[in-house]
């Protein structure tokens, strides 16, 4: 068996978010939720690549520059990670 795209398993899940008949909605609630994580982790993926993707480029592989240019990245990654866990867990 393939697996899906991770597009393809996002449109799923929003559309069982809607379809799904649940007394109390808790069921479309996480669908729905899990469904945008999904989402903001292909978005971070996506940006995570495309900032090695930068790193590995030769005419810019200056050691100096490049470690302070990843630090740098790190730290900006590392407090989206946890904006993303914060706002997850509802603070």
């Amino acid at each position: 068996m393939s697996r899906s795209s991770t597009e393809t398993l996002i449109a799923a899940m929003r559309v069982l978010a809607v379809d799904i008949q649940s007394e109390d909605g808790v069921a479309n609630a996480a669908i729905a939720e899990a469904a945008e994580r999904l989402l903001e982790l292909r978005d971070a993926l996506e940006k995570a690549q495309k900032f090695l993707a930068e790193l590995s480029r030769p005419e810019e592989n200056d050691l100096g520059v490049a470690t302070s240019v990843y630090w740098a990245r790190c730290i900006e990654i590392e407090k989206e990670a946890r904006a993303a866990l914060d706002k997850a867990r509802g603070k």
